[in-house]
């Protein structure tokens, strides 16, 4: 028993291990590739690595949740943006049932469902990956930004 435990303990590891692989992957090529940064004072480029860092981690949640899942959209958007998301997301919609945002409103992965498409992702073949949700997460955060910004020209 105590074998099997040890078993278990090391492919825990492992899989730790692997995840940060991921993050650390997500951070440099395969996503905001922060190596191409021209910054070289270390105490400038220690603070672009932890922003990095926490953007790495939300593109990681967006590629975690591309299939579906319990977690709130308010995990990586304010719940004043879901409304915006739903919209940006019915704009993305093909004519096809695959073309469709198939999760519920409000949902990590129906907003994992709209970077992706801002990305790229063009609902077939293989499932969107790092690249393709930092491209669309940037896309998604630019709309998101221009919608607050229609929103707080109708107050005035």
């Amino acid at each position: 028993m105590a074998t099997l435990a040890k078993a278990n303990e090391v492919a825990k590891l492992y899989r730790l291990r692997w995840r940060i692989e991921q993050l650390f992957r997500t951070l440099k090529s395969d996503g905001l590739d922060l190596e191409a940064s021209q910054v070289t004072d270390a105490r400038r480029l220690f603070k672009l690595a932890v922003f990095g860092l926490i953007g790495a981690a939300r593109i990681l949640q967006l590629v975690d949740a591309r299939d579906g899942g319990p977690r709130p959209a308010t995990d990586v958007i304010d719940a004043g943006q879901i409304d915006a998301v739903a919209a940006i997301s019915a704009s993305l919609e093909g004519k096809t049932i695959r073309q469709k945002n198939p999760h519920p409103k409000g949902s990590l992965a129906a907003v994992s469902w709209v970077a992706a498409r801002l990305g790229g992702w063009n609902c077939y073949y293989k499932p969107p990956g790092p690249k393709t949700m930092a491209c669309g997460w940037r896309r998604l955060i630019d709309r998101l930004d221009g919608f607050a910004l229609a929103m707080a020209g109708r107050d005035v």
